[in-house]
């Protein structure tokens, strides 16, 4: 009989160390979220700016018929920067760094699809702005 005390005690440890395994887990993947937006938010101000430069050159070469193409590619290129630009602030606003309604379960699978959509944010960026600076070099 005294090895029921026992088996209940090890049982209630076991599960407690398991939530702690859990929690610990889920607070790692919000570290890795933040630490992508981190990285990339200083870069909003560039995209803005890239896309500025990208317009105004595209707009000082709208009367140059041999140069439309190169013209398609800067206003493409000054799309892409708005269009990261959007999606770093659409992606903050719907960001949740609160998970008290959650199971663990479902916080650990919120982090890694959240995880996934700033991963693609932060490509999204890193690709508009490599584009713009390589167009801009053109004739520069």
């Amino acid at each position: 009989m005294k090895l029921i005390p026992f088996v209940l005690s090890m049982l209630f440890i076991s599960l407690l160390f398991s939530c702690g395994t859990e929690n610990d887990e889920n607070e790692v993947l919000k570290e890795q979220v933040i630490a992508i937006h981190d990285e990339v938010m200083p870069e909003i101000g560039n995209l803005k700016s890239q896309q500025s430069k990208l317009v105004e050159k595209a707009n000082a070469l709208e009367n140059e018929a041999d140069e439309s193409s190169y013209r398609e590619e800067l206003n493409k290129a000054a799309q892409s920067c708005e269009s990261a630009y959007d999606n770093m602030f659409v992606w903050m606003r719907q960001f949740e760094s609160e998970y008290d309604d959650m199971t663990e379960e479902e916080t650990r699978a919120y982090l890694q699809e959240q995880l996934q959509m700033v991963e693609k944010v932060k490509a999204d960026i890193l690709t508009a702005l490599s584009t713009a600076d390589s167009l801009l070099q053109v004739g520069a």
